[in-house]
């Protein structure tokens, strides 16, 4: 007889991307309605100081603009169309929106030193985490911010991921869908003290396999399809 495996923490990737505009508080109240346990998000800065929700560089792909984050005002960026009717979202509006478990990427070096300043009044919640592929990110928000939790977010999984996390008293890693992430690697990250956040989730193999390895958390763009892919029935995939 089979029976439900086990449920890993589910961080729905800039909201419920599949299903609305990503990075809107829009998107991130659909992501938790259908079941997700936090949010991804990315921030940047403002020309003017403002911490701001957006995953690119420049405001063309998500938004009816175009040109640089960091060379639009606070005001200049919200009058742009993100979707659906939708504002890019102030660091703020979207915490308020998105509760505590919260998976914040940090895609701009200064945007370190403004979310440093705003814990000055306003603290992040405990279980709010900081990652980033960028290195000197990682270092910038240990020495800014120590009691926050930091991830090393990686294309390649492998011993040096493990090395690299320690390096940078980061706690978590957040490695991309590759053979070389097996269960024994994961194992050595539980191990060295570092959990795991594995990605993509696109489909129900994805979810299966980090399950089988012994994933953490999983972050993914379908937060509403992960109650589907963890049936009773669903077989585990074998190890790549």
């Amino acid at each position: 007889m089979n029976h439900p495996v086990r449920r890993p923490l589910v961080y729905a990737h800039r909201g419920a991307r599949a299903d609305e505009p990503e990075n809107t508080l829009r998107s991130y109240r659909r992501a938790l309605a259908q079941g997700a346990d936090g949010i991804e998000l990315d921030i940047r800065v403002t020309s003017d100081g403002h911490l701001v929700v957006i995953h690119d560089k420049t405001v063309d792909r998500t938004t009816d603009g175009t040109g640089p984050v960091a060379e639009f005002t606070l005001a200049e960026l919200q009058a742009l169309d993100a979707g659906e009717g939708e504002r890019i979202p102030t660091f703020d509006e979207a915490m308020a929106v998105c509760g505590d478990v919260v998976q914040i990427e940090i895609k701009a070096l200064e945007s370190v030193q403004v979310l440093a300043e705003r814990e000055r009044h306003t603290p992040l919640p405990e279980p709010v985490m900081l990652t980033s592929f960028n290195r000197t990110a990682v270092e910038e928000a240990a020495r800014l911010l120590p009691h926050i939790p930091r991830g090393l977010i990686t294309h390649h999984p492998g011993p040096d991921m493990i090395k690299d996390a320690l390096d940078l008293k980061a706690t978590w890693v957040c490695p991309e869908l590759k053979p070389e992430l097996t269960r024994e690697l994961v194992d050595a990250c539980h191990e060295a003290g570092i959990q795991v956040d594995a990605w993509p989730t696109k489909e129900r193999d994805h979810l299966l396999r980090w399950i089988e390895i012994g994933a953490d958390a999983v972050t993914t763009d379908f937060p509403g399809r992960i109650a589907e892919w963890l049936t009773p029935d669903a077989a585990v995939s074998p190890e790549a």
